[in-house]
């Protein structure tokens, strides 16, 4: 049984500005709120996920020792992971999450397509075999948000997507299904390819540069959240595919204008340009060119969101924010909350550079960035009014084509 909480899901053909959110209350959440846990002395860099579990702060980087465990008084408790080709090595850990077992840590590693379980020691205890779910750019996140290497636990299994023909850019996200992978080892079953059963896809923006691209997390119920960012509409999968609950979101956008686009080159330019001889100066030089001559391939608005949190009863979006990072990772979150009768909607404002990973009822867990680009763990204590989320007022009538004009129940 299917459930529409809203029964027009929008999609945009012109340009509008962010009106209608100013409506929704921006809730922020002052340096007091934010608890760093880990000591400057054991710094972390490039930073993959966060989890706690056991009363123990799990982070994982990009970099041997990959793992990492912080007790709550910030002393470090465990490191360990090692590069290579055998049993409990890695080669690109990018995921985290609890063990079966009390104390252990699972590890999802797409470039062995191996999900490892681990004491909290290090010691290998098992270990999950995925099929091969396709070649993904090493720098993908450089170059798009969205992230491809996403794994989730399901009960029974984890869920993760698989893309056969490839990602290069933002737009092949599109070409990606969700797939769960069940622990006994039988076949992976598709729940959702974003293609065909997101009407987003058929109507996306021409490009491939911060173009919009399809977001998606696991829910601590088991649930999927996943967001068509074109139709401007929240899905809620249960882990067997069969989606629960759509809701479209009332929220308009903003032009994509030339400084972001000018962000996005010089940061690509940069990377490119990365122990040569070029200068400042000249980077910023071409990257202004090459954000002028194209255009075209930018969509006209900004994206409705960068990355997807769930956390319980509420969905953390977001929001694109250019003058905080070339892809647009800024500090203000929206959320859509569950907890009532019908979805309420507000708007978030966490600490200057502070990434959150997971998100609770009462905190956000992530790391914060030093000046220096180095990283802690830290946690974010949510104010109740971020928890309960405020009522919006009423959505703006849509002045374009709608996608979905169902009412009621609908039978699956």
């Amino acid at each position: 049984m299917r459930r529409v909480l809203v029964v027009s899901a929008v999609v945009a053909a012109s340009a509008c500005d962010r009106g209608a959110d100013l409506d929704f209350p921006i809730i922020p959440i002052g340096p007091l709120s934010l608890t760093v846990v880990s000591a400057a002395e054991d710094p972390l860099w490039e930073v993959r996920d966060v989890v706690v579990h056991d009363g123990t702060i799990w982070a994982l980087t990009a970099n041997a020792p990959y793992v990492h465990g912080f007790a709550a008084s910030g002393e470090l408790t465990s490191r360990f992971g090692t590069s290579g080709e055998g049993p409990g090595e890695f080669r690109f850990p990018s995921a985290v999450w609890p063990g079966k077992n009390p104390g252990s840590l699972t590890v999802w590693d797409p470039g062995s397509f191996s999900a490892l379980t681990f004491s909290g020691y290090g010691a290998l205890l098992s270990s999950v075999h995925a099929p091969v779910l396709g070649a993904i750019r090493s720098d993908i996140a450089s170059v798009t948000f969205g992230d491809p290497f996403r794994a989730v636990r399901v009960p029974g299994g984890l869920v993760t997507a698989r893309y056969e023909s490839g990602v290069n850019h933002g737009v092949d996200l599109w070409n990606g299904r969700l797939v769960r992978i069940p622990d006994n080892g039988s076949d992976p079953q598709v729940l959702l390819d974003f293609a065909t059963g997101l009407p987003g896809a058929a109507m996306r923006p021409a490009g491939s540069l911060l173009v919009p691209v399809p977001l998606w997390d696991g829910c601590p119920d088991g649930r999927i959240a996943v967001l068509d960012p074109v139709a401007r509409t929240l899905l809620m999968l249960d882990s067997d595919g069969a989606v629960r609950d759509t809701l479209a979101l009332p929220w308009n956008l903003a032009q994509l204008d030339r400084s972001a686009r000018v962000a996005y080159m010089t940061a690509r330019v940069r990377s490119e340009a990365e122990g040569g001889s070029v200068s400042e100066a000249e980077i910023v030089s071409y990257a202004t060119e090459a954000a002028r001559t194209a255009a075209e391939m930018f969509p006209v608005e900004e994206p409705l969101g960068v990355d997807l949190k769930c956390a319980p009863n509420t969905v953390w979006i977001q929001e694109f924010d250019a003058t905080s990072h070339p892809l647009g990772h800024g500090p203000l979150w929206r959320t859509v909350n569950f907890d009532g009768e019908t979805p309420s909607f507000s708007r978030v404002v966490f600490p200057p550079d502070f990434n959150p990973y997971r998100i609770t009822e009462t905190h956000a867990i992530g790391v914060l960035l030093d000046p220096v680009g180095l990283q802690r763990v830290a946690t974010v204590s949510l104010p109740l009014s971020a928890r309960q989320g405020p009522s919006p007022s009423p959505p703006p009538q849509p002045t374009y084509p709608t996608v979905v004009q169902t009412q009621g129940d609908l039978d699956q």
